[in-house]
């Protein structure tokens, strides 16, 4: 996988960096919501000058970028969306970023196909916390089919994901007024 993207990780936010709020920073337990469609209330934040010092010094997740649980549960993406500024903690989640050859999206849709998690649980370490290595990920070999395909197919997916993001955004404005309904309802 290495010859298809960087795949790195954060760099180390200590528990006295964290503030009472400014950017949200998220651990896997956020990511893996996110990549449900759901909306997790953010707990952890850093400071505004951490995350511009980190964003001009190393980057930060951009769009289209991928985050992949590799700590405890593993191989859940995450496909960065536009307009979403956060930072990550280091360790629990693998960032892909830079794509070469293919695009995020592509590889997204592989790590959920089964080809995908079986390779990812094939390469997995530990008994009792299992992890996935970022020397493990970067020695992944993916079959891609010709360019020609994967053109074709990265058409196809993102008018699918399109469609998904819209729709998981309706679904979202239809709880939140449910919601308000409710608790004027029972107010």
């Amino acid at each position: 996988m290495n010859s298809l993207c960087e795949i790195t990780s954060s760099k180390r936010i200590f528990y006295s960096e964290y503030v009472e709020y400014g950017i949200p920073f998220y651990r896997s337990k956020e990511i893996i919501e996110f990549s449900k469609g759901n909306n997790p209330q953010n707990e952890l934040f850093i400071d505004e000058n951490k995350y511009n010092d980190i964003a001009n010094k190393f980057g930060v997740p951009q769009a289209n970028d991928i985050l992949l649980t590799s700590v405890g549960t593993l191989g859940i993406p995450y496909l960065v969306p536009k307009d979403k500024k956060f930072y990550f903690k280091d360790g629990n989640l693998t960032w892909f970023k830079n794509f070469k050859n293919i695009t995020s999206l592509f590889l997204f849709y592989w790590f959920k196909s089964p080809q995908g998690k079986e390779k990812l649980d094939s390469i997995a370490i530990g008994s009792t916390q299992q992890a996935l290595t970022i020397a493990a990920l970067k020695a992944v070999n993916i079959h891609l089919p010709h360019t020609d395909i994967i053109r074709i197919l990265n058409e196809q997916l993102n008018g699918i994901q399109n469609k998904i993001e819209n729709n998981t955004k309706q679904i979202q404005n239809l709880q939140a007024m449910r919601d308000m309904l409710l608790k004027a309802i029972f107010a």
